[in-house]
């Protein structure tokens, strides 16, 4: 793979999952990888364009991390978005990469640039990301935390695709 500079994550509706990911890559890159990650951007997009703002939970979790979200409004997926990234990354396979393959198969080297969050992050198995949606806070959380791995783990491979 070359080198990464334009990182996508996407769920449904780019107000749990992607924007979470989004958000805690970018504090990251702010407080850990400055350097590092100096050429690479991250960004999110849902699928759907359900709800126009983050739900309370991502919001609550990221507060809890010392993250505010300012200035974000949902966005939602489309060729050309998706033709400007080198990583797109999601959640759910069927739901997600399957659909985004099918939808935007004439999008350039779509099938060579999308994964899964945890597939892309080096796990083997349980690779799947629920939606929290509806969830309790506490359901909510062990998802975010699952995500939050799968970002520093993604975030150290990129690194190292990108000093290679």
């Amino acid at each position: 793979m070359s080198k990464i500079g334009k990182v996508l994550f996407f769920c449904a509706g780019n107000t749990c999952r992607s924007p979470f990911a989004e958000f805690y890559a970018k504090m990251l890159k702010k407080t850990k990888f400055k350097e590092e990650l100096k050429d690479v951007y991250f960004d999110s997009a849902g699928i759907y364009h359900y709800y126009e703002i983050v739900q309370p939970g991502t919001v609550n979790y990221l507060k809890s991390k010392g993250i505010e979200i300012i200035n974000f409004d949902t966005k939602l997926i489309n060729a050309s978005l998706l033709e400007k990234q080198d990583l797109i990354l999601g959640f759910e396979q069927k739901h997600h990469i399957n659909k985004l393959r099918r939808k935007f198969k004439n999008v350039k080297d779509i099938n060579t640039k999308s994964f899964l969050l945890l597939e892309f992050a080096g796990q083997n198995q349980d690779l799947e990301i629920e939606d929290p949606f509806y969830l309790s806070q506490e359901e909510y959380n062990i998802i975010l935390r699952r995500i939050e791995k799968g970002v520093v783990s993604i975030i150290q491979k990129i690194i190292d695709i990108n000093c290679s």
